[in-house]
């Protein structure tokens, strides 16, 4: 790789739509190995790239800057993980085509496979979501698990070394800066704070919303990306509750959809064993009240118009405290339109694109990234060059989910949108309105939600008539669980 090296930071003192159908596990079997790569960043999306990145390359190590104890420990890493993730059936396929068995795996640590439909209560904007099966299984799981069984598989890779505790610190670059050649950091329990420098052959940003890559791009005198962002001022309350057996619901996922300005308040339970629930309430920051404030907090799970998380609050034993965390927005940084990008250095997962978590895109989008780089290394016939490649087509992979999440987010924004977002936003909010009186409509829609056809399906001829035939407005209906408790729209 030559001798000539440029530093692009100095280490601190201180420290294209989603394939729909079945495909074979992109993970290369060669005996062509090109070397070394680097993943920094060990959450979910790190550990599936590092699985695609283990059959092709030697040697393969991931950095983590948290410690990763063994089991389902909380790290600081992380902030979101006490709070309700959701992987679409889409994004549950891949990461089973990746590391088959995992779905039996976690289903036995006591996570429930349901249909979508059928496990599911969902309130809409306008109303109850139709109920009943749509041949769409998910998983019903917490975040924390995941990323320990997921971690248990990765560390069983002959290739793969995690290397946890490690702050990156900076990227050096070939001398005519063309491409990337290693990551510089140190061990943070080191007194001394050593540099320690690890050379690679590729490099992949899983690092997540914390990415300090731009940063790193601009101090080596490259273009630093300006990132899109659409913000949400949403912030989540949550907390895990244990349910007796007489108290608990037919569902095992109630969600109120939030969609600004109409509807500023929703929350999710999730069960995330057979007899654990975790319940967030979501809001505006200034709305919601403080943690320690409980009795303020059921009080507020009563305004919302789903009693579910209200029922589960009154019946529950708390079995954590409450936790508190900004929702964070979206955010595109938009790698793939830098004319000036180092080779061999890829982005996937948030520190790509990020999205309000409250529409449970955010994993699925990067197991659809990990899926498409594991194609592009199959076919590739060595690093160079892959990096641009991957990240244009990680652009179509996103920008569905963009579309979606941030034309329901321009409620919150005191200015207009344009008249792209503006048409988006107004498709959906008809889509919405009709779904909860229109079981049909409803399953093509939750098939879109769950990334498994395209946004383009409801534009279909036969879709289009219905959704623009005049009729009443639909029913509110009646939320389902064994608790009386209605509210009207």
């Amino acid at each position: 790789m030559g001798t000539a090296r440029h530093m692009v930071t100095r280490p601190s003192r201180r420290g294209r739509r989603a394939d729909a159908g079945s495909r074979a596990v992109p993970v290369p079997d060669s005996g062509d190995h090109w070397g070394h790569a680097v993943v920094i960043g060990a959450g979910f999306t790190g550990l599936l790239a590092a699985r695609v990145l283990a059959g092709r390359f030697a040697r393969v190590t991931l950095l983590e800057r948290d410690r990763l104890a063994p089991g389902t420990t909380h790290r600081s890493g992380l902030p979101q993980g006490r709070h309700p993730h959701g992987l679409l059936a889409r994004g549950a396929a891949v990461v089973e085509e990746l590391f088959p068995g995992i779905r039996a795996e976690l289903a036995g640590r006591g996570a429930p496979v349901f249909d979508f439909g059928a496990g599911f209560a969902t309130r809409l904007p306008h109303g109850w979501a139709p109920r009943g099966a749509l041949g769409v299984e998910v998983q019903s799981l917490d975040l924390t698990a995941l990323e320990s069984a997921l971690c248990d598989r990765i560390r069983a890779e002959p290739a793969v070394r995690i290397r946890d505790g490690f702050l990156a610190e900076a990227l050096e670059l070939s001398a005519d800066r063309s491409r990337a050649v290693a990551v510089t950091g140190r061990d943070r329990d080191d007194p001394g704070h050593t540099p320690v420098r690890i050379d690679a052959d590729l490099i992949v940003d899983a690092s997540g919303r914390a990415s300090r890559l731009p940063g790193w791009l601009a101090a080596a005198g490259l273009p630093r990306p300006e990132p899109r962002r659409v913000a949400s001022p949403l912030v989540y309350s949550s907390r895990m509750y244990e349910l007796p057996d007489h108290a608990a619901p037919e569902w095992l996922v109630s969600f109120e959809m939030t969609f600004p300005p109409l509807v500023r308040r929703g929350g999710a339970a999730v069960t995330v064993d057979c007899g654990h629930r975790l319940v967030s309430v979501i809001a505006p920051a200034g709305e919601l009240p403080p943690p320690r404030a409980e009795a303020a907090l059921r009080e507020f799970a009563g305004t919302l118009h789903n009693p579910h998380f209200a029922h589960v609050m009154e019946h529950g034993r708390p079995v954590t405290p409450v936790y508190r965390c900004p929702v964070g927005g979206n955010q595109w940084i938009r790698y793939h339109r830098l004319r000036r990008f180092p080779d061999r250095l890829l982005v996937l997962g948030d520190a790509f694109c990020a999205f309000n978590p409250v529409y449970g895109q955010g994993l699925t989008v990067a197991a659809l990234q990990a899926h498409r780089l594991g194609l592009l290394l199959r076919r590739a016939d060595g690093p160079a060059g892959v990096a641009r490649r991957f990240q244009r087509q990680a652009a179509g992979i996103v920008l569905f989910p963009w579309l979606t999440a941030t034309a329901a987010d321009q409620g919150w924004s005191r200015t207009g949108p344009g008249p792209a977002v503006s048409s988006v936003r107004a498709f959906l909010h008809l889509v919405l309105r009709r779904a909860p009186g229109d079981p049909a409509l409803y399953a093509e829609f939750a098939r879109v939600q769950n990334m498994l056809t395209s946004p383009l399906r409801l534009l279909r001829p036969s879709l289009l008539v219905r959704l623009l035939r005049p009729r009443g407005a639909a029913a509110a209906g009646a939320p389902p669980g064994p608790q009386s408790t209605t509210h009207a729209a």
